[in-house]
């Protein structure tokens, strides 16, 4: 008999939660859940604890990131015997058989370690937000490529091969952990669940879409919040950490894959100071030089000596190219 327990991750979004929670109360097939409050400010967990009885509620007490929220709910539903275990964003909600048509998918494609369904946007529930994923595909001039699945409805649901599941929902057998261990907590925010996704390949399992749409997503509600700095800071410092440990996961050489890591950077910069977000745009720089220092986890308030030259590099380069 599966043992599903679901972890939603809640830093500072406790409407978000409640609504997720809500719709978690409808599930066609029961599954536990675990929320994980990120040291939100001010504590949520006693409301939330009363108003939803039946969550288990946990806090940290600080903000580990989307890895760290994470690995503490994955821990916990381990202890507690977990088959499986689903991933979901707490700005969420999802349809109430999304359990139910997992569970028949893995049952029914054993060779998937990890399934995640089509998500598409809350605010326009028609469109998709996101499928499938190729990962640093040669001739490609970015990472990450979508893989387009066309959604229908079958019995057994089907599924596509994907190289990356979206993080915002996806269900993970608990042998994975046991054979791949937890999300990298070096990443905190922002391409964690592309490295766990290729790590759980190169162990031999292979990831999945399954091609109906069963969540609809607010979206990056935590770095509206936050800010936009935060998201160019981890994307730009983590992609190179994705690159480096999945350099062999795709066709692309070495010296490709960084020279497009570099383009990357650089257009990012340039969009930040053409849309007048000069924070967001030094962010990319910060990003680049902890990248190449190799600095990981939480973002650290510091002196980086190499942001003025780095910006003078690309401001050069804006004004010749």
């Amino acid at each position: 008999m599966p043992n599903v327990w679901i972890v939603p991750v809640n830093f500072n979004g406790t409407e978000d939660t409640r609504k997720c929670l809500r719709s978690l109360a409808g599930l066609s097939t029961p599954a536990n859940v675990v929320l994980v409050d990120n040291a939100s400010q001010p504590d949520p967990t006693g409301a939330l604890k009363s108003e939803f009885r039946w969550v288990h509620v946990v806090r940290n007490t600080e903000n580990l990131g989307w890895s760290g929220g994470n690995n503490t709910g994955i821990r916990f539903a381990l202890e507690r015997g977990a088959t499986h275990v689903m991933l979901l964003n707490n700005d969420t909600t999802v349809a109430p058989d999304i359990v139910a048509r997992l569970l028949r998918a893995f049952e029914a494609h054993p060779r998937f370690g990890v399934i995640g369904p089509v998500i598409r946007y809350m605010d326009e529930p028609d469109a998709v937000m996101t499928d499938g994923v190729t990962f640093n595909p040669p001739g490609f001039p970015g990472f990450f490529q979508r893989k387009v699945v066309p959604e229908r409805t079958t019995d057994p649901p089907a599924v596509d091969d994907t190289d990356i599941v979206n993080g915002c929902c996806m269900m993970v057998r608990a042998d994975v952990f046991a054979r791949v261990g937890l999300i990298d907590d070096r990443f905190f925010l922002i391409h964690e669940e592309a490295d766990f996704c290729l790590r759980v390949k190169a162990a031999g399992f292979a990831c999945g879409v399954l091609a109906e749409p069963l969540v609809w997503h607010k979206g990056s509600t935590a770095f509206k919040r936050a800010g936009k700095k935060w998201q160019r800071y981890y994307d730009t410092r983590n992609l190179a950490l994705l690159v480096r440990k999945h350099r062999r996961a795709s066709g692309r050489g070495l010296l490709s894959a960084y020279t497009t890591y570099l383009r990357y950077a650089y257009h990012r910069y340039c969009h930040e100071r053409e849309d007048s977000q000069p924070d967001a745009a030094d962010a990319v720089l910060e990003g680049l030089i902890d990248a190449a220092t190799r600095r990981t986890g939480p973002y650290r308030v510091r002196t980086r000596w190499g942001v003025p030259v780095l910006r003078g590099v690309f401001e050069t380069a804006r004004r010749v190219l």
